[in-house]
């Protein structure tokens, strides 16, 4: 272990210097969107003040002591600084990655939730939650033979990941649309990601997947069952919907930097189911993107056409809905996981042919939805 001494008062003010900036940024903003929103502390007869004053400051302390916290550990281990005797210190570097990064998002999610923030804007605070967390050494380092590719170079990977992780966030977020949709998906993929990390030991990783499934669990019950008369329901909101995508694409990106009992062979069969799980709301960003751009519309610009709102143009409930979309879900899954047994000792043709076959899966789906939307149908609660 490096000597703590000699580095000990430079760590100490760069800490502080690092906390002033970003509570300053963070109070900043919640100062624009405390008078956009007349989010004020209203004066009376027991108060000192006279005038309205914003309320929402207290909220860059906990934000503002996670962000440095989590990456001035982080950055002594990776610069070996320090150094951990225990295996699993590799895990521990990047979970203070991404725990540092997470609380970015969540913090742009409470503003957004709070006062709608630009797409540029959310934009860049996903691009450097992201850019920081691969920086702690956690990238897509190999397509397992997908279009052929195996091994892929860090400087290829790396603004790969970054764009990956964007993506998977953005996606959970966009299908965030009816309750218990986004929860419930996640829910899935953090099943399989438990399963997973329990069956390869990989302690820290499965503590973050069984929590966050536990987690998102009691969050959807209040969410599905919950009633509003009753004052018991609540939503995800982009604070829950963001940070749960970035900790999701985390855990799947962590599979790839570890080599498992059988190597490429168990990796590879690993992502491909997991990345199945995701394929409704990845499939769905791809489609409304591109649908928005022959439109000459803006790919960011928020409409009714996503795959839930489909389903209700048919007649189906928002109950309905959500059952149909979670078993097509968990139907896919079992689908891969099964293809994948039969076509293990082939892991290349395995993974371009169910690449494939998903997308062809999704298609059917898509065209069978697209031939029952009712036009001038009401969509349904």
């Amino acid at each position: 272990m490096v000597d703590m001494t000699s580095y000990f008062y430079l760590i100490l003010f760069i800490d502080f210097v690092l906390a002033l900036a970003v509570g300053a940024a963070i109070v900043k903003l919640l100062l624009v969107v405390s008078y956009k929103n007349r989010i004020f502390d209203i004066p009376d007869e027991r108060k000192v003040h006279k005038i309205p004053v914003p309320r929402l400051g207290g909220m860059s302390f906990m934000p503002t002591l996670m962000i440095v916290t989590a990456f001035s550990i982080g950055f002594l281990y990776r610069l070996g600084i320090m150094s951990a005797p225990d295996p699993d210190a590799t895990m521990i570097i990047r979970l203070t990655f991404m725990l540092g990064s997470a609380m970015l998002l969540y913090v742009l999610g409470i503003l957004d939730d709070l006062s709608d923030l630009s797409y540029k804007m959310k934009f860049l605070v996903q691009f450097l939650a992201s850019s920081i967390l691969v920086s702690s050494g956690i990238w897509l380092n190999s397509f397992y033979g997908l279009f052929g590719i195996e091994r892929i170079p860090f400087y290829i990977g790396m603004p790969f990941t970054v764009l990956l992780f964007m993506f998977i966030t953005n996606a959970i977020n966009m299908i965030d649309g009816i309750d218990g949709l986004a929860s419930g998906i996640a829910m899935i993929t953090l099943g399989i990601l438990a399963f997973i990390f329990i069956r390869e030991r990989r302690f820290i990783y499965s503590t973050v997947s069984v929590t966050m499934l536990g987690a998102v669990l009691a969050f959807w019950l209040f969410n599905v069952f919950g009633s509003s008369k009753k004052k018991t329901k609540l939503y995800m909101g982009d604070t829950g919907s963001l940070t749960l995508g970035l900790i999701i694409c985390f855990l799947i990106v962590s599979i790839c930097s570890f080599g498992g009992r059988n190597g490429m062979i168990t990796n590879g069969k690993y992502i491909i189911i997991i990345f199945s799980s995701l394929l409704i709301p990845l499939m769905d960003v791809i489609r409304l993107f591109v649908t928005r751009i022959i439109n000459h519309k803006s790919p960011f610009e928020a409409d009714d056409n996503h795959i839930h709102h489909l389903l209700m143009r048919c007649g189906l409930t928002m109950r309905q809905t959500l059952v149909v979309i979670l078993g097509m879900d968990f139907s896919i899954v079992v689908l891969n996981a099964l293809m994948t047994r039969l076509f293990i000792s082939n892991l290349t043709l395995c993974i371009n042919l169910l690449f494939v076959v998903d997308i062809v899966i999704y298609l059917i789906i898509l065209l069978a939805i697209s031939r029952n939307v009712k036009l001038d149908s009401v969509p349904k609660s």
